[in-house]
């Protein structure tokens, strides 16, 4: 085999003319990655940013060659799977993404305890070996990873697109006046008072760090809901949704008494629900399941050492990040089935302790 192992780089076709008959001759069909030297078989995990070698050499792209194994399958596993001919047996095919992943997850599992088991069962569903295993796990979880990447770059462009349009609706919607303040009362500023009254602080203390009278709120109050609701472009709602959310601004941004009387977004357990996608869906569901059974929702939140603000940024942090996430959108579904289930038949209600 060591005339196939030539370097001809930066020579003319004349001057290597034999090797290329040589190649010519060969019976490609016979080929063997697994005998015949030619990529590393020891089968890494190659860097993808560098360049690696190539064995046997392709002298030239035109001319007979045959794969990159190093640098067209940088995964080792892949490559193992390419040499040795690696198909997905037909009962691992059929299954979606997460079924085929916790079958072969159990399988790998027996290995250990039940090596007897094991090889029965790899046998049963169509494996050859365990590497085989090992690479139809690897290829399923790598094309799960790609085809949530594809979903999440479409939903990206969508988003970006929608807040462009949305950037453009609000522009408009102040060069026509529509945020122009009310009584002196900017949309933000009425906003964020409104998210400290839903977040416990007395109506007193909010008009005095806004500087109003109640009479004026009141007006005031009424003509930007007003003003709101005659909005078919959303603009004001959008400006509004996002004040609210984050309502440390303008007159409330360094104001200690405000910060202080906030709740922790932090459950009394210790889990954070901006942290924890897992708590926030509980909750969800808590909330949801308790309405239908007469449970205030504020209460329910009270639970979780949660106001009305705290969950509205907790809500908007979560949105932001499953409009361009697939993984968690589908995860949401799973969970709210679980939880929903659970509060309903009552089985998580006492594990909320204080």
């Amino acid at each position: 085999m060591n005339e196939l192992h030539q370097d001809v780089s930066g020579q003319k076709k004349k001057k290597y003319k034999d090797y290329l008959l040589v190649l010519d001759a060969m019976d490609w069909t016979k080929y063997d990655y697994k005998t015949w030297p030619c990529a590393d078989l020891s089968f890494p995990d190659l860097d993808e940013d560098e360049r690696h070698d190539v064995w046997p050499f392709k002298p030239n792209l035109d001319e007979p060659h045959w794969v990159d194994l190093n640098n067209q399958f940088p995964d080792g596993l892949d490559r193992r799977g390419f040499a040795e001919g690696f198909t997905l047996p037909d009962a691992i095919e059929v299954l979606e993404f997460d079924e085929a992943e916790d079958k072969l997850n159990e399988l790998l599992e027996l290995r250990d305890d039940e090596p007897e088991e094991f090889e029965e069962e790899l046998k049963s569903l169509g494996f050859t070996s365990e590497a085989h295993v090992e690479w139809a796990l690897n290829k399923i979880e790598n094309a799960e990873e790609r085809s949530y990447a594809a979903a999440d770059e479409f939903l990206a462009g969508q988003q970006a697109m929608l807040k462009a349009q949305m950037d453009e609706k609000i522009s408009a919607a102040e060069a026509g006046g529509l945020l122009d303040p009310i009584d002196g009362v900017d949309m933000k500023t009425w906003a964020a008072a409104n998210a400290k009254i839903a977040n416990g602080m007395g109506l007193e203390e909010v008009l005095a760090i806004v500087g109003v009278e109640k009479p004026v709120w009141d007006k005031l109050s009424a003509d930007w809901n007003t003003r709101m609701s005659q909005d078919t472009t959303y603009a004001i709602a959008s400006v509004y949704g996002e004040a609210f959310v984050n309502s440390n601004i303008g007159a409330f941004a360094n104001n200690m008494e405000t910060s202080a009387s906030q709740a922790s977004d932090v459950n009394p357990t210790g889990s954070n629900p901006k942290e924890d996608f897992d708590l926030y869906i509980k909750i969800m569901c808590h909330q949801s399941v308790g309405a239908t059974q007469g449970k205030d929702a504020a209460g329910i939140l009270k639970e979780y050492g949660l106001n009305v603000a705290d969950w509205a940024s907790v809500g908007q942090h979560w949105s932001m990040q499953m409009a361009t996430n697939t993984k968690l959108a589908i995860q949401m579904s799973k969970l709210m089935e679980q939880y929903t289930a659970e509060f309903a038949s009552g089985s998580v209600a006492d594990d909320i302790s204080f």
